[in-house]
């Protein structure tokens, strides 16, 4: 299989690589680098292209031949789509559908789009099923949902397939977004440092943690089964709460954690939670990893980057 993989080089891009060249499908990467070091791909067989998904120009040449594109490029920090919304859905809706108009002219016909849990908002039920109300409550969140809409568009219009995955909190090895917002490795990159760990909304958020491993087996089986305009949930489907998180980090470490309490985080919900029966059901899905399990290897992950001793 021949496949195109947008933001390659970012955490969950990084990870779907690695795995696509393991079994030796032919990859291209595609990536400004804006957020991610081309050092994550220098092991790897992919070939990596430094540039952008609005560059029609360029997207033409790289989609010859190619059978599916994942299409996890996107401007993804919430704080900052409240600062700057206009750079958010430039980034993440029109130079997306700068790509999909690309595939029309070359004839690719099949899609996988990291979406976002974002498109939800401040949810009326928990968990919450693909069919539930959304009202993202940050332009970061509505500009990913605006481009579902595309999808579903140029299906109907021009037959291209897509399956949107609505990550919820993906965390594990490979991270190393700048800045660092993620709780998980924010706080695990604090406390290797011996730092005082910031938290927010006083660890009282109920928060929905899928491991990275399963991610990207999620995204291969959207290439190979899901059809049509399919959207998914991709979590845990369990709700953690944010101080029982904090807690099972502190068990892993061997030792209690000092912290300050940030305060709240506009256009960060409250409460998200994933309904996964719908990927279980269609594409037979699941999450193995469990959290505690996740959470050390990820420890363990940011003990060799930044040698450091727990």
């Amino acid at each position: 299989m021949k496949t195109l993989v947008t933001g390659g080089a970012g955490f969950i891009g990084s990870n779907l690589t690695e795995h696509l060249c393991t079994e030796g499908h032919e990859v291209i990467v595609l990536d400004d680098f804006s957020s991610s070091g081309r050092k994550t791909l220098e092991a790897k067989s992919a070939r990596v292209v430094n540039g952008s998904v609005g560059d029609a120009a360029l997207l033409l040449k790289l989609l010859s031949g190619v059978d599916v594109v994942f299409h996890l490029a996107a401007t993804g920090i919430i704080k900052l789509s409240l600062e700057n919304p206009p750079a958010y859905f430039e980034n993440n809706l029109m130079n997306g559908i700068a790509l999909l108009d690309a595939m029309r002219k070359k004839g690719v016909r099949k899609i996988v789009y990291s979406s976002s849990s974002g498109v939800y908002g401040e949810p009326e039920r928990v968990p919450i099923k693909e069919d539930d109300r959304k009202e993202p409550v940050s332009p970061y969140g509505a500009s990913k949902f605006a481009f579902e809409h595309a999808l579903t568009s140029y299906y109907h219009a021009f037959g291209i397939e897509s399956v949107s995955l609505r990550y919820f909190n993906v965390y594990g090895p490979g991270d190393k977004q700048q800045p660092v917002t993620r709780a998980i490795p924010q706080w695990i990159q604090a406390a290797l440092k011996k730092e005082v760990v910031p938290v927010y909304w006083n660890l009282e958020q109920t928060k929905d943690y899928i491991f990275i491993d399963d991610v990207v087996r999620a995204n291969l089986l959207a290439a190979e089964r899901g059809k049509g305009t399919a959207v998914y949930n991709v979590g845990s489907g369990k709700g953690y709460v944010m101080r029982e998180l904090f807690s099972t980090l502190e068990k892993v470490l061997g030792r209690t954690l000092p912290k300050k309490n940030m305060g709240e985080r506009k256009g960060d919900p409250s409460v998200l939670v994933a309904d996964i029966s719908r990927m279980q059901k269609e594409l037979g899905w699941k999450p193995t990893v469990g959290i505690e399990t996740g959470i050390r290897k990820t420890v363990e992950y940011y003990q060799r980057e930044l040698g450091l001793p727990l």
